[in-house]
């Protein structure tokens, strides 16, 4: 009997002893230190420029992240130019770009020799061709030119640059429909990741 009993509690001291050891490796802790973390960024920088051959077209350059917009006016048959847009994403991370953009259009006032013709309007009447580097996104009347940027998405690496170019001409046949006329273009553009 003294025996079973000592045989019992050698058997009891080595499972304790086993169950500290357990312990111990369930518990075990390491420490590290200096570790750091820092988030990537997006930043799109707009840039707009513009030229004509004759005629007036003010390009508006806003902030980075608000509306850059074109008026055209006093523009007349014969008129051309180009209008830049030079887009980068100075940050370090990749960006989709979108684009939102309108064009609306006034008649102004109608003169005498315009009275007798039917209403046509710059919406009809500026041709527009417009490249993303060395891509056709959209070439027609301005009318349809919100909706082909409207319809852009990119994605910019970081540290990468997109150029638009609106390549526009009022051909040297319009006649007097398009006196007192004003065209404008409004695009905002956005970088999200």
């Amino acid at each position: 009997m003294k025996r079973v009993l000592i045989s019992l509690m050698i058997i009891a001291l080595v499972m304790a002893l086993m169950g500290v050891g357990v312990y111990a490796m369930l518990n075990d802790t390491g420490t590290s230190t200096g570790n750091s973390f820092t988030a990537g960024t997006l930043n799109l920088v707009d840039v707009i420029s513009g030229t004509a051959t004759s005629g007036n077209i003010t390009v508006n350059e806003a902030a980075d992240g608000f509306n850059d917009n074109v008026v055209f006016t006093l523009v007349k048959p014969g008129d051309a130019g180009t209008i830049t847009w030079t887009l980068t994403n100075a940050g370090d991370i990749a960006g989709t770009l979108t684009i939102v953009a309108t064009t609306s259009f006034s008649q102004g006032v109608d003169t005498e020799p315009e009275l007798a013709l039917p209403v046509a309007g710059l919406d009809s009447k500026i041709d527009v061709v417009l490249t993303r580097g060395v891509t056709t996104v959209y070439t027609g009347p301005m009318s349809g030119l919100a909706a082909a940027l409207s319809g852009e998405s990119n994605v910019m690496a970081g540290a990468s640059s997109l150029v638009y170019i609106l390549r526009w001409s009022v051909a040297g046949t319009v006649g007097n429909e398009i006196q007192g006329d004003t065209a404008t273009i409004n695009v905002t553009f956005n970088l999200n990741q």
